[in-house]
């Protein structure tokens, strides 16, 4: 018996070291995966270079961009910009505008279309900004940015247009009527008068060129002993800085078509020719001041001669190009169309990608046939 239980025990024994054997032979395979998992884990690391992340949001953005037309060279410059930093970022773009910068109902649907897209990002020109509160809300509602360009959107729902990308224009303006004062100042004797033509009065862009204009000359008028007033448009009188003065020996008159078309805007300048004491004339954009341009074709009165009428223009394009080269404008502002184009896409891809955008002045320069191809100027011309 006892042999019996002295068997018995030598088997469990032996069952046991078996079972402790098979046990050790399972947890070997699990040994190398354990030494393999961090190498798993550290390979998307690895392979998560910083400039594959843009790339990838990048492709999966569209911006819609809704400017003011795309009949001005202007425009098409912008538009190139806009193009050129597109391809550079890997992001897609939709650039529009209205056939006529006065057809603002046109402009609307545009942006309703740009909505119904579900674009990441909207850059928008205004061509009244009442005209598009509703839509600038509904982005807002929506957590759509929007950056505005050119002439932005000034009085838009608030944290509806987080920054803008244009030139200063009222400091643009202010820039054209330092040089025209200059020009005729030593010409100021009785009354004389200084047309600025305005290609509407809507336009922030526009409007604050105008402004600049009118204000700038109006001080340095008034700080050589004359007095100042300005006339016509009635948005131009009542938002200028100017003191309304009866009697002023320098009148400023401002002209503003009913509607922006070459025939409405070169009638205005026609008409400001035949005011008595007429001395200068500005064109506040490229549209107005090709209006000045073809007036001169028929009025030999406008050039840089000690008797003509001065003029200046705004932007470039081909005819005011030429008319700088050949004398017919004491000289023009220039922007930086496309750099605006390239700064915008910029602050959307920014915006888009939860960065902090601010406003950017893309800047401007008088240009005159002494110095157009200087480099600086040049490169900034369209049109050419």
């Amino acid at each position: 018996m006892k042999k019996k239980v002295l068997a018995a025990l030598l088997s469990v024994a032996m069952v046991a070291t078996l079972l402790s054997g098979c046990g050790g032979k399972a947890e070997d395979p699990a040994a190398p995966a354990e030494t393999e998992a961090p190498a798993e884990t550290e390979a998307p690391a690895e392979s998560d270079e910083p400039t594959d992340t843009p790339a990838a949001d990048a492709g999966s953005m569209s911006f819609e961009i809704v400017s003011k037309g795309l009949q001005h060279e202007y425009w098409q410059a912008v538009k190139q910009g806009v193009e050129s930093k597109a391809a550079e970022l890997g992001v897609t773009v939709n650039f529009v505008g209205p056939d006529s910068e006065s057809n603002i109902d046109q402009q609307v649907q545009q942006l309703e279309n740009a909505l119904n897209a579900n674009p990441t990002a909207i850059g928008l020109a205004a061509l009244d900004t009442e005209s598009v509160k509703g839509q600038l809300q509904t982005c807002l509602d929506k957590g759509i940015p929007v950056i505005g360009f050119d002439s932005g959107v000034p009085g838009a729902p608030e944290g509806s247009v987080l920054a803008n990308c244009s030139t200063d224009n009222y400091a643009a303006g202010a820039v054209a009527a330092e040089e025209v004062y200059k020009a005729v100042k030593d010409r100021i004797d009785g009354t004389v008068r200084i047309g600025v033509v305005a290609q509407d009065a809507t336009s922030e862009s526009v409007v604050n060129r105008g402004l600049g204009f009118i204000d700038k000359f109006a001080e340095l008028a008034v700080a050589d002993g004359h007095t100042a007033t300005v006339v016509g448009n009635e948005k131009y009188i009542s938002d200028s800085k100017c003191e309304k003065t009866d009697g002023a020996n320098v009148i400023i008159d401002v002209r503003v078509p009913a509607q922006v078309t070459s025939d409405a805007s070169l009638a205005d300048v026609n008409s400001l020719l035949g005011e008595d004491g007429i001395l200068a004339l500005y064109g506040s954009n490229e549209h107005s001041a090709n209006a000045i341009v073809s007036a001169a074709e028929n009025h030999s009165e406008i050039g840089t001669g000690a008797d003509q009428v001065v003029a200046a223009g705004f932007d470039s394009g081909a005819a005011q190009i030429e008319a700088v080269k050949n004398g017919v404008l004491l000289g023009a502002i220039t922007q930086a169309p496309v750099q605006m184009g390239e700064k915008l896409v910029e602050s959307l891809y920014a915006a888009a990608n939860g960065e902090s955008v601010a406003d950017i002045d893309t800047g401007c320069q008088w240009y005159t046939a002494e110095n157009i191809e200087d480099p600086a100027i040049w490169d900034n011309l369209y049109g050419k």
